[in-house]
């Protein structure tokens, strides 16, 4: 038993000691112990709001050093911005050997913007042939004064050749009568006038085409001096309005009355057409220019003159319109046709049916007359 005893405490002993000897381990710190993969969180893609776009603004300006294209890209960036746009920051970029900028803004402006305005230019020609520049200038100006009166903003007028002729051309601003939408399109338009002999000149009146449309509510933003197909110069204005899908829908058309009345001489028409002008804004509606017309072999004239479109669900209706009333009676005498037709006519005007022509016909025995008169919407609902 005794033999059994020690043979244990000699086997526990072996044991203990080999436990007790030094066994080589590694050193692990922090700092090189292996990680795992961290989950990164992926980043939210780009949101563009519905309906929202960008775009890039771009321009033919051409600067030696790009230290110049940018100041040249934070003044056009003002100018934007001036107009109702929300420019969203812009960049300089090469151009062949020079630099110019590009603009990012958002090309829609929300329903009630004030600015950008809808606006059409528009330009006016009456057709006629002057012999004379002179005749031309005298009617050019007269019409330029009639625009004005119906408040239009005129741009420019000119005389132009063709042929051995003279005519005149007025270039004016009207409203764009859009049809109300949530959100409207940003438009660049470029309006060009004058006419100048050298490229200096159209440079030095570029300020004053600028402030042409800039008094008339159209934001200008850049104006050049650009050459003509005739060899001369203009002003180019670069300007900013909004529109939609409805497309252009102009505040006035121009309607031409063309007279009854015949005259053996030109000069006998053209004094006719003028003394009647009165009537038409007596009648409500603004004329704008008088010609003469060959008839036969007489004279007779038109005149032109502004009518304000309404626009309803289904098409477009003018303010005005010319309408004639044909006397159901018959006289033997003209002077008795006469008298009836001024008693008739002096009856339109005091009901605000204003008479802009009259005429008896027939022959003896059988005269009657007829009678031109302005008819204006809603009028028969007043009378």
């Amino acid at each position: 038993m005794f033999k059994t005893i020690a043979v244990s405490v000699i086997q526990l002993f072996l044991i203990s000691s080999s436990f007790a000897q030094s066994f080589p381990l590694g050193s692990v710190g922090a700092a090189n112990i292996p990680q795992a993969p961290a989950a990164r969180p992926t980043p939210p893609a780009p949101v563009t709001p519905p309906g929202v776009t960008i775009a890039t603004y771009t321009t033919d300006e051409a600067f030696t050093f790009d230290s110049q294209a940018k100041p040249a890209m934070d003044a056009r960036i003002n100018a934007l911005k001036a107009a109702g746009l929300t420019t969203l920051g812009g960049r300089v970029v090469s151009a062949g050997n020079d630099y110019s900028f590009a603009i990012d803004y958002v090309p829609t402006v929300k329903n009630g913007a004030a600015l950008p305005p809808a606006v059409i230019a528009a330009t006016y020609q009456n057709g006629a042939a002057y012999w004379r520049s002179q005749d031309a200038d005298a009617a050019m100006k007269a019409c330029v004064s009639n625009f004005r009166a119906a408040k239009a903003s005129v741009l420019s007028s000119y005389i132009y050749q063709t042929g051995t002729d003279n005519f005149f051309a007025v270039d004016y601003l009207q409203k764009n009568l859009l049809r109300p939408t949530q959100e409207y399109a940003v438009k660049f338009e470029s309006y060009t006038g004058g006419k100048f002999t050298f490229e200096s000149e159209a440079v030095k009146n570029i300020p004053a085409y600028l402030a042409l449309l800039n008094q008339a509510g159209v934001p200008a933003i850049r104006g050049k001096a650009v050459k003509r197909p005739d060899g001369d110069y203009s002003v180019q204005v670069e300007y900013v309005v909004k529109t939609n899908d409805s497309g252009p829908r102009p505040q006035y058309t121009v309607s031409r009355y063309d007279s009854r009345e015949t005259f053996p001489f030109e000069n006998n028409a053209l004094a006719a057409s003028q003394a009647r002008l009165p009537a038409f804004s007596a009648a409500g509606v603004q004329p704008v220019s008088n010609v003469s017309r060959k008839e036969g072999n007489d004279y007779s004239f038109s005149v032109d003159f502004l009518v304000t479109n309404i626009y309803q669900q289904g098409g477009v209706i003018p303010s005005a319109a010319v309408e004639t009333y044909q006397a159901p009676e018959t006289f033997t005498f003209d002077t008795d046709a006469k008298k009836a037709m001024a008693d008739k006519a002096a009856a339109f005007n005091a009901a605000g049916m204003g008479v802009i022509g009259s005429a008896v016909t027939g022959s003896l025995g059988s005269f009657t007359y007829v009678i031109d008169y302005i008819a204006k919407v809603g009028q028969n609902s007043r009378n």
